[in-house]
């Protein structure tokens, strides 16, 4: 399928007066430097409270943080040959642990790397910072090579992105920054189809390799932003049908035809690579049937309210939510975690204010008038890519205990392994950023070329409604460093061991419950990852069937450790108490 010129995306057009005369080489120190000042403000601006502590503070809490820390060290110890690959040393002795939780490939590759230099803490912010500089490299060319909209908007849009506030704000939860890959996984996927556009089938053909290897890495990586990505691509894929009148069965009969060779080179390509993240994950689907409906519920979008949601702490629009919160207590007083629940965590997840308008004015155009620019038609491919935004988008609002989502739960396979949907709204914002730029990017040159300055203040107020004074950056580094080192190592004879207490006074984690369930249980993965010693304990996403290791404290703790040491065959069990003078027993075979 080849398009003539005038019904090309918007992308396609040499009219950018950026990419006059080719201006556009991005190997000019002028390029080269404006990038790399905007990558230092980005990356400033998003580690902020990291370099101010000094790098003590690093991503996530007590609970999150560290059970990924745990499984970037299970890679660590995979690479050097200590580990088979699918099972952890938490969760002894069951095999194929690693399929309880995000399985962090990519990222324990990367953190593998920096922890021949640094401590766990530090690689994994180091980690994070190796994602987050993908995605700002990745976002550019995709915007200045890719769609050709020259190295303003691709600056513009890799500096939004790297800063979003969403996506700063989930930051706690470290493995949704493997979101930076997106960019890398478009380019590859436009490269493919202009290849075969242009009849460059063996170019196209080859492209699907790296693109079916990204995919099934990701997946291996993070779930939930590799299948967005999946789902969306179907989605666009399902509206370029409509808008490119190409539904019609004899014409995507002939269309699918036409392309068979290519189509059947990525289903391989995908195929292949997947296997792993099938092996290992299917069988944890088998056995707990993902997530429930009902737990869901919690974790969809609010209309409007989670839309706009930056939480409480942003500097421009933060204002919006205090009475909100008050609102909802006023509601149930009984219950005063009820407005964090309803508002706060995983709901901090929407569009400010200002970008929001723009991206709802945006589709409005593109979808309805069909119009960008100065006037300009939209290709079939923009108003496709546009439509499934914006159904992706609704799919995930709630209305009571209704949403659109319980069709895609019900309906499309993995979608049961998603429980916190809101988090779309983070996959959403580059594409959103795209949207915006195919609308506004030539309005907004000419406006910067004739009135420099309120062009100036424009972009300044679309980068300060993306800060918070709320922060993501929670991990003391000094303080869990000083505490589990301090532990000695199990003595000689522990083939494996199980946790009582890992701190000698610790403030509560939260609440009575949570604090039963985290700290003893995620100290003693990296602690097992740290000396390569199984623990039975653990905590995860999904937990083994006969898990129960909850509240070490209480009167029963002991007898439940030892019925699952009798029922799973144990021997050499030890035991850690750090409040004893010895803090290690052998438990009586």
């Amino acid at each position: 399928m080849r398009l003539p010129d005038d019904a090309r995306p918007t992308g396609e057009h040499p009219a950018d007066p950026e990419n006059a005369s080719g201006a556009t080489d991005p190997r000019s120190l002028h390029s080269i430097g404006a990038a790399a000042l905007v990558f230092i403000v980005a990356m400033a601006l998003f580690f902020r409270v990291p370099i101010l502590s000094s790098f003590d503070l690093g991503f996530g809490g007590r609970d999150d943080a560290i059970i990924e820390i745990s499984i970037l060290e299970h890679w660590r110890n995979v690479l050097s040959g200590a580990e088979p690959w699918a099972t952890t040393l938490y969760f002894h002795p069951y095999a194929g642990t690693l399929g309880y939780n995000d399985g962090y490939f990519l990222y324990g590759v990367s953190y593998s790397f920096w922890r021949t230099f640094a401590d766990p803490f530090q690689a994994d912010t180091l980690n994070i910072a190796t994602f987050k500089a993908i995605g700002f490299v990745a976002a550019y060319l995709l915007v200045a090579r890719t769609l050709r909209w020259g190295r303003s908007a691709a600056l513009v849009v890799a500096l939004l992105w790297t800063i979003a506030s969403n996506i700063s704000l989930q930051a706690v939860h470290a493995q949704l920054q493997s979101v930076a890959l997106l960019p890398v996984a478009m380019m590859l996927a436009i490269a493919i189809v202009r290849a075969e556009r242009d009849a460059r089938h063996r170019a196209a053909r080859l492209l699907t390799i790296p693109l079916g290897a990204l995919m099934a890495a990701w997946l291996l990586t993070t779930y939930y932003m590799a299948w967005f990505t999946i789902f969306s691509a179907c989605l666009f894929a399902a509206c370029w049908c409509v808008t490119s009148a190409t539904w019609r069965p004899a014409t995507l009969v002939a269309f699918v035809r036409r392309h068979a060779g290519t189509l059947a080179c990525g289903a391989v390509a995908f195929l292949v690579p997947v296997l792993p993240f099938l092996s290992v994950y299917l069988p944890t689907v088998r056995e707990t049937g993902g997530d429930s409906y009902h737990d869901m519920l919690g974790y969809l979008v609010t209309p409007v309210i989670d839309m706009i949601n930056v939480g409480r702490g942003n500097y421009v629009w933060g204002w919006i939510f205090h009475p909100l919160f008050a609102l909802v207590g006023a509601v149930l007083p009984a219950d005063p975690a009820l407005p964090g629940r309803v508002l706060g965590g995983e709901h901090e997840a929407g569009l400010p204010l200002i970008f929001f308008i723009l991206v709802v004015t945006a589709a409005w155009r593109i979808i309805v008038r069909r119009r960008v620019g100065r006037g300009q038609p939209v290709s079939a491919e923009l108003r496709a890519f546009a439509l499934a935004m914006m159904i992706a988008w609704l799919l995930t609002l709630q209305f009571w205990v209704a949403s659109p989502w319980g069709l895609v739960f019900e309906l499309v396979p993995g979608a049961k392994g998603l429980r916190t949907v809101s988090r779309y709204q983070l996959w959403l914002v580059l594409p959103f950023l795209l949207l915006v730029g195919a609308m506004w990017r030539e309005r907004a040159h000419d406006l910067a070329r004739s009135k420099p300055w309120p062009a100036a203040g424009i972009l300044a107020a679309l980068v300060v409604e993306n800060l918070s004074a709320e922060s993501p950056v929670r991990l003391s580094r000094s303080l869990h460093r000083t505490a589990l080192w301090s532990i000695p190592a199990p003595p000689a004879g522990c083939a494996s061991f199980y946790v009582v207490a890992t701190r000698r006074s610790e403030p509560l984690f939260i609440n009575a419950e949570l604090n039963g369930w985290y700290p003893h249980n995620v100290d003693a993965m990296f602690l097992a990852e740290r000396w390569r010693v199984p623990t039975i304990n653990g905590f995860s996403t999904f937990n083994p069937p006969d898990w129960n290791f909850a509240n070490p404290r209480a009167a029963d703790y002991e007898q439940r450790v030892m019925g699952y040491a009798r029922r799973h065959g144990l021997q050499g069990l030890c035991r850690l108490d750090v409040r004893r003078a010895a803090p290690w027993s052998r438990v009586p075979d």
